[in-house]
């Protein structure tokens, strides 16, 4: 008794065309002859679904079956029956490159271009330095590298000046062919043209048929404010030359931003260090700390600043890359001990230590107490 079509896919009867390809697929590269050496088993299934896939993939023969079964099928002459061989499949099968997009291309050591077509240029992808204050500005970059582009005498055609492209006779125009293989048919790009679907006969001396040539190229990039390190910038139709008729390939650009001495950045905020002495901790102070706008901002110290301790200025950091407003600067404030104090520092040192820890703090003019663990003799 013959299998059912629906069961041989693991699709409902009333399954839609997407879900019944999507089947087929997964089921294919499970059983392709290829991932399969030598096993009969695999062969058979993938023989079987593969008739099953095109009568459910014809919406009339998919009626025809609905109604009257496989036996109508084979009554109306349109059902390929065992797959006899390659060729024949060729001529009324599957069409895999259809199904799966060129995948078995790519699996099975082909190489996959545009259907019916070469694809498009290389893409091209440099690596640019710049500095905090370009990124926080914004710049205009100048770019010098090397890539193929159209040849300027045969303007890209690759043909002689008064001669003209010939249609490819392999392909017939269509930039790719069909071979069988095993079960199957399949399509690769044309070896005779490329994929281009037309051949020179007499080629351009500059370029010598190809249409295309390496120079030196000069591009300006533009860096937006903002731009944080490892951001990639995509220029479209920048990269190399494609074939002929064909776009060419898209340029990127890689931003690294250049490590910068006073400030650190956390995203679109700024982070900068300013140093108190004990005393303006214990007392507050004001203080001028560096920005990124060319002049320094004024921030105030309250009294009792703990070593460590952040102060935030809003609006003071980065700008935002893809949006309004600006990020903060983050003052972070560190606390010095000071060094090499005269006698009359280390006196009012003393005296201050005694009016905090009284007994604790005694021992003479010659004894630092507290300040003397602290500061050393």
């Amino acid at each position: 008794m013959a299998e059912d079509f629906y069961n041989l896919l693991g699709v409902a009867r009333n399954a839609s065309e997407a879900e019944i390809k999507a089947a087929f697929r997964k089921l294919a590269m499970k059983y392709h002859p290829d991932r399969n050496p030598g096993n009969k088993e695999a062969e058979d299934k993938f023989r079987k679904m593969n008739s099953a896939y095109e009568a459910l993939s014809d919406p009339k023969k998919r009626q025809i079956y609905d109604q009257y079964g496989e036996a109508g099928l084979s009554g109306a002459g349109s059902f390929p029956g065992g797959f006899p061989g390659g060729e024949a499949f060729a001529g009324g099968g599957v069409d895999m490159n259809e199904v799966f997009g060129g995948v078995f291309e790519q699996l099975f050591g082909g190489e996959r271009g545009g259907r019916g077509g070469p694809r498009r240029g290389a893409d091209l992808k440099y690596e640019i330095d710049v500095s905090l204050e370009d990124a926080f500005k914004g710049m205009k970059f100048p770019l010098h590298f090397d890539r193929v582009e159209a040849c300027t005498v045969c303007r890209g055609t690759g043909a002689k000046d008064g001669s003209s492209l010939k249609r490819c006779s392999t392909c017939r125009g269509l930039g790719r062919v069909q071979f069988s293989q095993g079960f199957f048919s399949m399509t690769q790009t044309c070896p005779d043209c490329g994929g281009e679907g037309q051949r020179v006969d007499n080629p351009c001396r500059e370029c010598r048929g190809s249409g295309r040539a390496r120079k030196h190229a000069e591009l300006t990039v533009k860096i937006p404010p903002g731009i944080y390190d490892g951001a990639t910038l995509r220029i479209p139709r920048e990269g190399e030359a494609g074939g002929r008729g064909v776009p060419p390939g898209d340029l990127y650009v890689l931003v690294r931003l250049k490590p910068d001495l006073r400030f650190e950045r956390e995203e679109d905020d700024l982070k900068v260090h300013a140093d108190l002495d004990i005393a303006q901790a214990a007392l507050g102070a004001t203080l001028s700390v560096p920005t990124l706008d060319g002049e320094p901002a004024q921030i105030r110290v309250p009294a009792g600043t703990q070593h460590g301790a952040t102060l935030r200025l809003s609006e003071k950091g980065m700008p935002k890359l893809h949006g309004r407003g600006r990020g903060d600067l983050l003052v972070q404030i560190r606390i010095t001990v000071p060094q090499g104090l005269d006698a009359r520092q280390k006196g009012l040192l003393e005296e201050f230590a005694r009016s905090l820890h009284g007994d604790q703090a005694q021992g003479g003019k010659d004894d630092g107490g507290i300040f003397k663990k602290i500061f050393g003799d």
